[in-house]
């Protein structure tokens, strides 16, 4: 059963506060592009999560990539870009304008990687890049991943 959703719509009755995020189009051996779905909402998405204190965009992906999947040995190869859009945030009755800086990752090693997802986390997928663009919930991450193959 699907639990109910934490975030909406913009309320333009609420506050609205700016975040700055980071994530990651990881990529495996034979090329195919990591997706996550989303316990709550059951969406289909890429890895991101918001920057800490004293973090750089990049150290944000790394980290935020490991904590949500157990991926760590990961490299950047290039950073794709960007997408901002607002959103509001039931848990503490604000909007939220997100900026999410997005990089093209690489595992640094050729052997299957062993996955441990956060726990709002349901499931995994290695998918075809064209798959991937089908498979992901938000126009966002849809236009994340097919810019990894313009770029």
């Amino acid at each position: 059963m699907k639990e109910p959703s934490l975030t909406g719509r913009a309320d333009p009755g609420k506050p609205t506060h700016p975040v700055t995020s980071s994530g990651g189009v990881i990529l495996d051996s034979e090329g195919r592009v990591l997706v996550l779905r989303r316990k709550t909402e059951g969406t289909w998405v890429l890895p991101k999560g918001r920057m800490e204190p004293g973090e750089n965009l990049r150290q944000t992906a790394l980290r935020e990539v490991q904590e949500e999947t157990g991926l760590s040995e990961l490299k950047i190869i290039r950073e794709i870009g960007l997408v901002r859009y607002i959103f509001f945030w039931r848990p503490e009755n604000i909007n939220y304008k997100k900026t999410v800086h997005y990089f093209l990752m690489k595992l640094n090693n050729g052997k299957e990687p062993e996955m441990k997802l956060e726990p709002n986390f349901a499931e995994h997928s290695w998918t075809p890049v064209d798959d991937a663009v089908k498979l992901l919930t938000f126009e966002n991450d849809r236009r994340i991943v097919r810019a990894i193959t313009i770029g």
